[in-house]
């Protein structure tokens, strides 16, 4: 008799669930509407788009990724969707304040939600090994963009934007990894288990030469957050690759070093480092920010303000580099432990999709994408509550901006598409009679 064959199963979708931060946002809208009927604001049907783009946007993420076959950690979409509910519920509450992007500004989360979708489709089951090829394009696109901004860039407070005050230079984030972990994988072998006093000399002078070319584009640039973003990047990668934490010790002293010589002798960076030693030296100007940004935190407390309570008017660029005080005023400290406690898990998951590769080029890269993200909430926060000097780093995906969210998104579906590994089929072996 002819047996039938079993019919082989297939991997379980992955199950994100939604309903609890649909309802989430629901409470928040309802909060944020709430506060402005308080304070004597008419309500408008264009009041509700940003909360309608993100249902619509939210449904299609989950869905696309469903039938899409995600089976990966539904923990990390999860988390994602969690931390965008907060952007868009604080972008909500301070109104026109941020997001000036022209009438389109409504639609920065829901493209934001489409290219990570984008990145998951292109990187998954392996297929981010074929970015492998492009490391030196992404190198020399990172220095075509900042030359460019130099060039053709509208400057607005010290710094060179593009066209509608969108910064092209944020790709770098994305670049500047897979240029290093395409670069690394290329010479794998004399970088693997050398510590910096005795490093593939060739390679190493390659290597210093660039990074000081890149370096001294940014800084004429003045884009000194990028700066220290992707050199804390570089240090983690090298670290990574050579299995040394005597880079590390080097890397860091360079690159606090190169910190001090930019901050103590450029104009633009000077001013930041007085204003973080002593913002009372000149607290009507250049330690005006900083002063309002630690009285939001001190007037938050533990419970906060209670949303509307704070006053983020008072405080100058509230929607970018100093969100954190504006989140914080009105959440209190115990608002502000819970979106560190969320940012830490994200952080986790993602370090969690790195170490499950088995081929270098994608653990370096996730590597890189992890190292931004960390470096960006660390310095972000860390500049808020005078750590460090102010640099002009955004939080991600809580501050204001189509670039920075975009370029997130594109993060995120990144790891997203690294996480999703299809499993190898195990061989029964059994044979019939």
């Amino acid at each position: 008799m002819a047996t039938r064959k079993k019919k082989s199963k297939l991997e379980p979708v992955a199950k994100i669930p939604l309903a609890g931060v649909m309802l989430l946002m629901g409470i928040g809208m309802l909060l944020v509407l709430g506060v402005r009927v308080n304070t004597g604001d008419t309500l408008h049907l264009s009041d509700l788009i940003p909360f309608a783009g993100w249902f619509l946007s939210a449904c299609f993420l989950v869905a696309a990724l469903r039938v899409g076959g995600y089976r990966g950690s539904p923990a990390l979409p999860e988390i994602i969707l969690l931390l965008s509910v907060i952007g868009v519920l604080v972008r909500s509450r301070m109104e026109g304040s941020i997001e000036n992007l022209d009438g389109w500004r409504h639609l920065v989360q829901p493209l934001g939600f489409v290219w990570l979708w984008l990145a998951w489709l292109f990187s998954r089951r392996g297929r981010i090994n074929g970015f492998r090829v492009f490391w030196p394009l992404a190198f020399l696109l990172s220095l075509a963009v900042i030359g460019g901004l130099i060039l053709l860039g509208s400057r607005f407070r010290g710094a060179f934007y593009g066209p509608g005050g969108l910064t092209p230079s944020e790709i770098l984030k994305i670049a500047i990894p897979l240029a290093l972990a395409g670069f690394f994988c290329k010479n794998e072998k004399k970088w693997d288990a050398k510590a910096f006093w005795n490093p593939p000399l060739g390679q190493g002078l390659l290597l210093a030469f660039a990074w000081i070319l890149l370096c001294g584009l940014l800084v004429l640039q003045r884009d000194l957050g990028l700066l220290v973003l992707l050199s804390l990047t570089l240090v983690v990668m090298l670290i990574s690759v050579t299995r040394s934490w005597s880079w590390g010790v080097l890397c860091s002293g360079a690159v606090a070093g190169g910190a001090w010589v930019v901050l103590e002798h450029v104009d633009h960076g000077a001013r930041r480092l007085q204003a973080w030693l002593d913002p009372f030296a000149d607290p009507t100007g250049s330690g005006w920010q900083v002063l309002q940004g630690l009285t939001g935190l001190y007037a938050g407390g533990l419970t906060g303000t209670g949303l509307g309570g704070g006053r983020p008017d008072r405080l100058p660029i509230a929607g970018s580099d100093f969100v954190y005080a504006v989140y914080a005023e009105e959440l209190g400290y115990i608002g502000c432990l819970l979106l560190i406690l969320l940012f830490g898990l994200l952080l986790r998951r993602s370090a969690a999709v790195a170490n499950m590769q088995t081929e270098l080029f994608p653990g370096l890269f996730a590597t890189g994408l992890l190292a931004v993200l960390a470096v960006q909430i660390i310095v972000n926060i860390a500049g808020v509550v005078t750590l460090l000097p102010i640099t002009g780093i955004t939080l991600p995906y809580i501050s204001q901006g189509g670039s920075s969210l975009w370029v997130t998104s594109i993060q995120l579906g990144l790891l997203l598409g690294m996480a999703d590994v299809k499993s190898k089929k195990k061989k029964t072996g059994k044979k019939g009679k």
